[in-house]
């Protein structure tokens, strides 16, 4: 039986990725279409990596297969049935994700599945948007970033007059329009976030907590990105405004580690 797992293993992940072909292409064509979920190409290549790491722990495990496993497999198929009949993409990459830990479970036992809790978990970012999410969240993120950017450039001395999703700066109309809602910021900084924690503290409770140190970090960033274009025209649009949504990306991953250090200070305190 030992020596049957390794051909199991990859037969079983070579039948799943045959049963979500679609869903998997799907998931595909949204990364590459959709610069809110751009990020999603580094994700299973980092979840990959984070297994092959833990490789160690994960062996000495012993394999108790559990019968659960089938039934969490069957949930599975049920919901990326319901997805073929029209669900939509989301749900068909939720069940992926589902006969990926069912697998798990009914190869390797609950000990196994606690040992890819995280890199599972981690997963959940390559997901699709949640259209009725995406749509809800869209207009209230918009009206957000035209606020505060407003608010950033009468702080500097810029006159600007806000008409909800409009700044007016010195007769320049500026649109905060659907791809400066931040969205981007939010997904690609709170998966950086979670990574970050991983591989610098050996704490569990840190990934939380620069995820939710990561929410207003990225709302901040893009006002001031939002700012930035209303202040200097040529950061509105083209190459400008690319590179400057990458300089604030790579200051928000900073503001970060240093909010990590800031809650280990405060974690020290509290324990001393």
């Amino acid at each position: 039986m030992m020596r049957m797992r390794p051909a199991l293993v990859a037969i079983t992940a070579v039948a799943l990725v045959v049963c979500y072909a679609p869903t998997l292409r799907g998931m595909f064509e949204q990364w590459s279409s959709d610069e809110d979920m751009s990020h999603g190409f580094l994700v299973p290549i980092v979840v990959l990596w984070i297994v092959w790491r833990e490789r160690a722990r994960w062996r000495a495990l012993p394999a108790e297969p559990s019968w659960w496993g089938l039934a969490v497999l069957a949930a599975g198929a049920g919901m990326q049935f319901v997805a073929a009949l029209g669900a939509g993409l989301f749900a068909g990459s939720v069940a992926f994700l589902v006969s990926v830990a069912g697998a798990v479970l009914a190869l390797g036992g609950f000990a196994w599945l606690r040992a890819f809790a995280f890199p599972l978990l981690l997963a959940l970012f390559m997901l699709p948007k949640l259209a009725i999410v995406y749509n809800q969240a869209t207009l209230p993120l918009q009206l957000l970033a035209s606020r505060m950017a407003a608010g950033i450039l009468t702080a500097v001395g810029i006159g600007v007059i806000r008409e909800g999703n409009i700044l007016d700066v010195a007769g320049r109309r500026i649109s905060v329009v659907e791809a400066c809602n931040g969205i981007r910021y939010l997904l690609s900084l709170g998966f950086m976030a979670v990574v970050l924690a991983y591989l610098a503290d050996t704490k569990p409770w840190m990934r939380m907590a620069l995820l939710a140190a990561a929410v207003p970090i990225a709302v901040l960033a893009n006002a001031v990105r939002v700012a930035a274009a209303g202040w200097l025209p040529s950061l509105a649009a083209g190459a400008p405004h690319a590179i400057a949504g990458w300089f604030l990306f790579v200051l928000c991953l900073a503001t970060l580690v240093l909010a990590r250090r800031l809650v280990n200070r405060v974690y020290a305190r509290y324990q001393s």
